[in-house]
């Protein structure tokens, strides 16, 4: 990876250009060896120019984001258990060691094409401030899959939109600051590939809200209430004389809001407590869906008559701060009503339900939706002794629960959950350890993901996945002369033990079995090695 950034400011006018190039080639892991196609590369710059005054600053804000994605689909040859490549095509052969060392992309690929332009607005009112965002977007996401004919967008995803955001802080009034306003956006997508996996549509969206905040002596309290508004409409679109999508147009509106507080009751001690209620209106990939696309190897079906999804949460915490060490706790409990989550479909002969899509069976999926609850906890401790005020011993846990309220084809546990997680980082920091080396620091970490148990196990959409340990370490410094950084330099070894794990969360986790050994899907990476070099430079005019 490069990367680049230079920057200048001149009497209140600034500005900033920034470039990044990344190339990678297949990952490799204990089990599968390289990964067919999971290499990747990705160009892309910015910037912005603008000018801070006394009367607040307004930016011009652009970038541009190049990104180009190889398609990992598992197959396997049944007798060595080797890659595939172009599986269910006439091409279809062995990928070789020359295959999987190369970075040239094979398809299936997919390629995201970003541009963003933001004017970006900061405007001093006597003793009130008015922000004024506006932006324009193009996202054009394709997706190659065609061995015959590489150069072929099977699908093309042609999505503009508009966005605005206009905010009104008014003058304090008696301790209370209060924002309001109103953002949306406008969005069209159009199709412009070979297939076609959601109609081309619409939307706009339109919200309003008021924040207040109240600051008093040893507590901030703070809230707000909004509402939002969001038209669809979708177009029919027909192949040959079947009707594909089916025109329509949904209309979702809903109030959200929510009431905090932050307490300090000594300098050491900070609580906190929140209640929310939130509103989602469904995407129009689970409205609409009816295809495949190679990101998933998945085949979606949507629904057009999903409603919102709405839910009321409760959150608090409590954080501890000592000159040794620092202990924080929070957790919260969330009420979803209407969940939308997607679930396997069963063929009527038993089994799972599949579609041939270009010669090869893709297994077939619906959205749906269940009232469900959500609560989790996450915990830290900082340990920093004193004398060794170098010495940091940092912890963190997570846990996450999901339940739908009621069973559904044997299971109650919502899809797509993280395991509970638990990191523990022990890190030297060394301020000067000599006439050139600065900021020294040295750090291992150990990564341990626990066993999930608790799987969307419904339709079989999902299966229990093992727990695995991950260490890893890495250290870095500044090179200085003359009290001036000449470069920095960090090295990191990632999964050190090389251990083969899958993230429950892993799409790769469900791909075709290996024959030879057995086991079902592909493993995430391996040992990994980084190094990376940092060279400041200074054009100040003198």
């Amino acid at each position: 990876a490069l990367n680049g950034s230079i920057a200048g400011n001149k009497n209140g006018f600034n500005w900033n250009l920034y470039g990044t190039y990344k190339s990678a080639g297949d990952y490799k892991n204990r089990y599968d060896g390289k990964v067919l196609n999971s290499r990747f590369n990705e160009k892309n710059f910015g910037g912005y120019i603008g000018i801070n005054k006394g009367w607040g600053y307004s930016h011009l804000i652009f970038s541009r984001f190049d990104q180009r994605l190889g398609l990992v689909e598992g197959d396997r040859d049944d007798a060595t258990g080797k890659f595939i490549l172009f599986a269910g095509s006439p091409l279809e052969r062995i990928a070789t060691n020359a295959d999987l060392d190369a970075r040239d992309l094979f398809v299936p690929q997919q390629r995201v094409q970003h541009n963003k332009l933001i004017l970006d607005n900061n405007l001093a009112i006597k003793k009130s401030r008015l922000k004024i965002n506006l932006a324009y977007q193009e996202n054009r996401r394709q997706e190659f899959g065609n061995p015959e004919d590489p150069s072929e967008k099977e699908l093309f995803f042609d999505l503009k939109t508009i966005n605005y955001n206009f905010q009104w802080q008014l003058p304090e009034m008696k301790e209370w600051h209060t924002t309001i306003g109103i953002n949306g956006m406008q969005q069209r997508n159009e199709n412009k590939g070979v297939e076609v996996l959601i109609p081309e549509y619409s939307i706009f969206d339109i919200g309003s809200f008021v924040y207040v905040q109240r600051l008093f002596k040893k507590a901030t309290l703070s809230g707000g209430v909004r509402f939002d508004n969001r038209s669809v409409d979708s177009k029919e679109f027909k192949e040959g004389a079947n009707t594909k999508f089916t025109a329509f147009t949904r209309s979702f509106s809903n109030f959200s809001g929510s009431v905090g507080v932050s307490f300090e009751p000594t300098d050491a001690l900070t609580l906190k407590a929140n209640i929310a209620r939130g509103f989602r209106a469904p995407a129009l990939a689970e409205l609409a869906s009816n295809g495949a696309h190679e990101g998933t190897n998945r085949y979606e079906y949507g629904d057009p008559n999903l409603v919102s999804e709405t839910s009321l949460q409760l959150d608090g915490g409590v954080e501890v701060n000592y000159e040794h060490f620092s202990i924080g706790l929070s957790a919260f409990y969330n009420r979803m009503n209407d969940f939308i989550f997607y679930r396997k479909l069963l063929s009527v002969f038993g089994g799972d339900s599949l579609v041939n899509v270009n010669g090869n069976d893709i297994p077939a999926f619906q959205f749906d939706q269940h009232n469900a609850k959500l609560a989790g906890v996450e915990g830290s401790v900082d340990i920093h002794p004193h004398p060794l005020d170098w010495l940091h011993f940092e912890n963190t846990v997570s846990f996450v629960r999901g339940q739908f309220d009621n069973t559904i084809d044997g299971s109650d546990n919502l899809p797509l959950i993280p395991a509970a997680r638990l990191v523990s980082e022990l890190k030297g920091d060394f301020k000067k350890t000599g006439k050139i080396l600065h900021n020294l620091y040295v750090k291992l970490e150990t990564d341990k993901t626990f066993a999930q148990n608790h799987p969307f196990s419904s339709y079989d959409t999902e299966t229990a996945t093992p727990g695995y340990t991950l260490l890893n370490a890495g250290t870095g410094a500044e090179i200085t002369r003359d009290k001036k950084t000449i470069f920095s330099i960090h090295l990191a070894v990632n999964n050190i033990a090389n251990i083969a794990y899958q993230s429950h969360l892993s799409r790769l986790k469900y791909a075709a079995e290996n024959r030879v050994t057995g086991r079902t899907g592909v493993f995430n990476t391996g040992r990994n090695f980084s190094i990376k070099l940092n060279v400041p430079l200074n054009f100040a005019k003198k």
